[in-house]
């Protein structure tokens, strides 16, 4: 089986909001066609623009060419293998960032079509389930500024099965008593039972930022300190690590290659890494990682559609320990409808690993129909 084209979809909710780094009204989907007249999904969370002019861009050498030029009329015989020549063929303009968003896309698509040509789940292609179902965490964001806002928002997704919350660092932020106040308000909603992660999203910029709050965040038991600063401050990701025992993820916002990781398992400045598998090379790269990291966590980023939850649940269910699967809690219309298939999650919190062909998830005609961009 050949490649026979590569589609790109630039998608806009027609109801978008816009929340600084939030992604959700936005989606840039690829599809890629094989002669057999089955095809393959992928996305990912980048600029859709960008993301197609990367892919149907003419060449321009040898060592960059559009990733479009690339996959077409390329058999389909190893994934990585086609990961391996997008890579090679676009060092001249893409080591890192929205060239491998884009790779990290194609790559998705280009396993889903694998998967789906051979009659199996993705997951069976990449070691083997291990895991029927796994944990799924909830994120809001963002997280009400007032009591009972927090209230509704907490209540609310109690109420729909999740026994884990993931919060962001937001503007009230600068205010230290009402950070206190809302925090402790969220954990006596929530109860003890109820695990609690912090995603700073790179909101400080130095460890002292972040200091003051620490005593708080032991005290209330949050499981996780995520992207707590930017990625090109090593020392104080290590600095922090040194000043609490609240684990450090660090790889949701930034990087691209195993590569970016190495530094910061150097420098003792991370307990766990936190790759968005759309944005950090596809489950090609995330495979590479699994072998170098070994039994490490590794808790995928995922705020896209249940495209990329689909793959993270496919790549989760093959590592030897259940892990947390991200949840965005997005009122998005393309994250919550764009793609189908996904069992909703379980009164306890649990949601099913896909078994049919592929990904186990197709696009919703009708989303793709309201928000899709012409070029």
């Amino acid at each position: 089986m050949r490649i026979e084209r590569v589609e790109v979809l630039c998608l806009q909710d027609p109801g978008a909001s816009y929340n600084r780094f939030e992604g959700s009204y936005q989606n840039a989907v690829v599809v890629v066609h094989g002669d057999n007249g089955l095809c393959g999904i992928g996305e990912s969370d980048t600029p859709p623009s960008v993301l197609r002019a990367i892919v149907e861009m003419p060449t321009y050498n040898s060592l960059a060419e559009g990733l479009g030029s690339i996959l077409t009329g390329q058999e389909l015989d190893d994934p990585r293998r086609l990961w391996d020549e997008m890579y090679r063929r676009t060092q001249w303009f893409g080591r890192h960032g929205a060239v491998l968003h884009a790779i990290s896309a194609l790559d998705i698509a280009i396993w889903d079509l694998f998967a789906r040509s051979r009659g199996v789940p993705v997951h069976a292609l990449l070691g083997g389930k291990r895991h029927d179902r796994l944990p799924v965490y909830a994120t809001i964001y963002p997280l009400a500024d007032t009591p009972d806002g927090i209230t509704a928002q907490a209540e609310a997704l109690r109420a729909r099965g999740f026994r884990a919350l993931k919060i962001c660092v937001d503007p009230w932020w600068q205010d230290a008593p009402l950070v206190r106040l809302n925090l402790t308000h969220l954990r006596k909603v929530v109860g003890d039972a109820c695990d609690l992660m912090l995603d700073v999203a790179q909101e400080f910029t130095r460890f002292d930022e972040i200091e003051g709050f620490l005593p708080l965040l032991e005290e209330l038991d949050f499981k996780w300190i995520e992207a707590p600063f930017p990625l090109g401050n090593i020392a104080d990701h290590a600095r922090l690590r040194q000043k609490t025992r609240i684990p450090v993820g660090v790889g949701d916002l930034g990087f691209t290659t195993c590569r970016e990781v190495t530094p910061f398992l150097d420098a003792g400045a991370l307990d766990f890494v936190q790759p968005d598998v759309t944005m950090f090379g596809g489950l090609s790269e995330m495979t590479r990682l699994a072998a170098m990291l070994g039994p490490r966590r590794i808790v995928p980023h995922g705020y896209n559609s249940d495209i990329t939850i689909a793959a993270n649940l496919q790549f989760l269910s093959t590592r030897l320990e259940p892990e947390l699967v991200e949840y965005s809690t997005s009122p998005a219309l393309l994250r919550n409808r764009l793609a189908v298939g996904l069992a909703p999650v379980g009164e306890d919190g649990m949601i099913a690993v896909p078994d049919t062909p592929g990904l186990g998830v197709a696009l919703n005609p009708e989303v793709v129909t309201c928000t899709r961009q012409v070029a």
